[in-house]
């Protein structure tokens, strides 16, 4: 297996692009979506430009030390999945409480797992990149440059998180609870591909944010510095291209496709977005998060909106 580049930031791989103002960043988001007919994103935001786009379990194993692989990642998945089922997670959904579904609700409610969250509304994802950090104890906001990604999953498999078909595999007969999640992650290791997850059963968070869920095996080579545990599919566009995106609407010069894009937005500009990505787009925390735990933690960052 080969080990990840080096990730020094964003704009330094032919990725990303630095927007400088609002209007930059919306034209661009409009670009981007209008750039070829028929072509599917998934949009996350991330509010420090500094992370890297990677999955709870794989930044967990990481920190343990030595190559995250796919074995030590599945091992530690099916560990998990055990334990939520000893601990009796699941039980009232019956059949439903597939390893897939099992893993979206864990990964929603913040434990490790390989699945990345993601939007199908990109002004959900910019909320997030533009999101303030919690203020620290005695009060202070840190302020930081964010980053929101666009991801072509045009191509990707897409599954619900947990079906109930007439025509099954013995694989399914046998082990309906596991095989449907076995089988996704042993054809995204043939294909090398990502793969979506849609919740078969959204709660109201999931249903405000329009949410799912990307997810792969891991892969051997990793292509892009900075996302880790999957790959896009397709070569990086270039700096040069991802430029001439921004600055004109048709011509030459512009990708032909863009199947990974990270946004890079200054403090200033998340500053300058915050009100109208309430105002204009009702993208807001008691939006988004509209259940106990969202109020929870607006009160407890004193950010009630």
């Amino acid at each position: 297996m080969t080990a990840p580049s080096k990730f020094e930031n964003w704009l330094a791989h032919g990725w990303g692009i630095q927007v400088d103002t609002p209007t930059q960043l919306l034209k661009l988001i409009s670009r981007i979506a209008l750039l070829e007919q028929g072509r599917t994103y998934a949009w996350r935001g991330q509010n420090d430009a500094s992370w890297d786009l990677s999955a709870s379990l794989f930044r967990e194993i990481r920190a343990e030390g030595g190559e995250v692989t796919e074995e030590r990642v599945r091992n530690r998945e099916l560990a998990i999945l055990g334990e939520a089922r000893t601990w009796g997670l699941g039980r009232d959904l019956g059949s439903s409480a597939t390893d897939m579904h099992m893993l979206a609700v864990l990964q929603h409610h913040g434990v490790p797992t390989r699945l990345v969250d993601v939007t199908a509304n990109p002004m959900t994802a910019l909320w997030f990149a533009t999101e303030e950090h919690r203020p620290s104890q005695d009060g202070f906001v840190r302020r930081s440059p964010g980053v929101m990604f666009a991801i072509d999953v045009t191509s990707t498999i897409w599954y619900e998180t947990f079906q109930h078909i007439d025509a099954q595999t013995w694989a399914h007969m046998e082990n309906p609870l596991v095989a449907g999640f076995a089988n996704a992650l042993e054809k995204s290791a043939k294909t090398r591909q990502m793969f979506r997850a849609f919740p078969a059963l959204p709660d109201d968070r999931m249903r405000a944010q329009e949410g799912f869920f990307l997810g792969s095996a891991i892969p051997k080579r990793h292509k892009a510095p900075g996302v880790l545990g999957f790959n896009p599919v397709g070569p990086a566009p270039g700096a040069e291209k991802l430029d001439k995106l921004l600055a004109t609407e048709k011509g030459q010069g512009r990708p032909d496709s863009l199947p990974f894009c990270a946004i890079v937005i200054p403090a200033a500009v998340k500053d300058a977005l915050r009100n109208p990505l309430k105002r204009t787009y009702n993208r807001r925390r008691r939006v988004l998060f509209p259940d106990v735990d969202g109020f929870r933690d607006a009160l407890l960052r004193n950010q009630l909106d």
